[in-house]
């Protein structure tokens, strides 16, 4: 399949037919599938004019088209139509936004048999294509209820100008734990200083598109990538490792750390006062004035974004997990995979492998402070990792994240 991702250029002022009129040039010299513009790519008055705006398109560009649309009521949507679907293809359906929208999912009242409809993947080519909006990326449940219903081809529609390292953290676990390809596009708006990209990754691996024309410096870009069996990758720059060393909890191999790890035997011991009541796989331990809860798991659980939501937990306690395995991993691989799941649900993780012994956090903004052990140990300064119940957002506004009114519809989309 050939995707060609469309990033528009200045803040919703320009010439759509321009914009098209470039599309169309493109169309005519290269084989594209399906072209997919980004988030809140059409400002609505009337949210009946919704299916005329995304209809006009495909009637204009002759091509199935994915786009975001932002509508009256607040709510951020994308909504995809294809004119000629081949028996047992999607022709029209929509999505709605989780998170930092003014009104989200979460406010309607649907039936089952609505969010069964809404979940499902758009069929194009054989491939089920499943779509987030923006920052949806960011939560565990929504892509497990993607991936339930199904999925080859994750699209991500962003509004544009991002932390880029952020984004490709994401983007880069998403492929590696989906073992699909997840395409991202964005709009690149004016006097914004931080940068937008079209982005595909495929089982940890950055694509080289097929096909760029612009670069998005003052003008529109477009990318084509494909899902062809060979692929071309683009070098990523290697790790950085923060040089903050951190001592309020430390977790490691050094008999002298808070939270010890015995390799020979795949336990784990402390000399801290231990309020878990005999857990199975976790401690609460005190230090000072701080509370920790340390969950033992193994390395395949790195693969489980709801590992935590599946553990007992104690409200308001520092949340680290600490994935062991006797046998070498992969740096790369246990990298991202680590970087995902500390940004998704604002834990500290360790994995303790015989080949490795690496730490994540992040910090208010999400961002991922990735530690190497010092002494045969990873310390933490117990900031930002209260775990999952840190995501929801104790007011009524939803633009922050999702608001803690919507967590029970929320862990529903998963039958938490």
């Amino acid at each position: 399949m050939e995707i060609l991702l469309v990033q528009p250029y200045e803040d919703y002022q320009y010439s759509y037919q321009k914009l098209y009129n470039e599309i169309k040039d493109i169309l005519t010299q290269q084989q594209v599938d399906l072209v997919v513009f980004p988030e809140a790519f059409i400002q609505l008055d009337d949210g009946d004019d919704a299916w005329t705006a995304v209809e006009y398109i495909a009637d204009l560009l002759n091509k199935p088209i994915l786009a975001g649309l932002s509508m009256p009521d607040g709510s951020e949507r994308a909504y995809y139509v294809n004119w000629d679907p081949k028996e047992g293809e999607t022709e029209d359906k929509y999505f709605i936004k989780h998170s930092t929208a003014m009104t989200t999912i979460f406010d309607y009242e649907f039936t089952n048999a609505e969010l069964e409809s809404i979940y499902a993947p758009i069929i194009l080519n054989n491939e089920r294509i499943q779509v987030y909006i923006c920052h949806d990326m960011f939560f565990p449940l929504v892509t497990e209820r993607l991936e339930q219903e199904g999925v080859d081809i994750l699209i991500n529609l962003s509004g544009g100008n991002v932390k880029m390292s952020k984004w490709c953290n994401l983007l880069k676990g998403r492929s590696i734990e989906l073992n699909s390809y997840v395409f991202c596009t964005m709009g690149n708006r004016v006097n914004m200083s931080q940068p937008s990209d079209r982005i595909g990754y495929y089982q940890g691996n950055k694509l080289q598109p097929s096909y760029i024309k612009g670069y998005g410096e003052k003008e529109h870009a477009f990318s084509i990538f494909s899902t062809i069996e060979e692929q071309y990758y683009l070098e990523e720059t290697s790790p950085y490792y923060s040089n903050k060393v951190y001592d309020q909890f430390t977790v490691g191999t050094n008999e002298q750390s808070d939270y010890v790890i015995d390799f020979s035997s795949c336990t784990i011991k402390s000399s801290l006062p231990d309020n878990s009541n005999e857990m199975e796989h976790s401690l609460h331990l005190t230090k000072g004035r701080e509370n920790v809860q340390v969950h033992i798991a193994n390395y395949e659980d790195l693969y489980d974004r709801i590992y935590l939501y599946k553990q007992p937990q104690h409200i308001g306690t520092h949340q680290i997990i600490v994935y062991v395995t006797d046998q070498e991993v992969d740096l790369g691989k246990t990298i991202a995979l680590l970087k995902l799941r500390v940004i998704e649900s604002r834990f500290a993780a360790v994995v303790a492998a015989p080949n490795l012994l690496i730490g994540a956090k992040t910090n208010r903004y999400k961002d991922v402070q990735l530690f190497k052990s010092t002494a045969n140990q990873i310390g933490y300064d117990l900031q930002h990792m209260y775990g999952i119940t840190s995501i929801y957002q104790k007011g009524e506004n939803n633009m922050l994240g999702i608001a803690l009114k919507h967590r029970k519809k929320y862990e529903e989309l998963v039958g938490l």
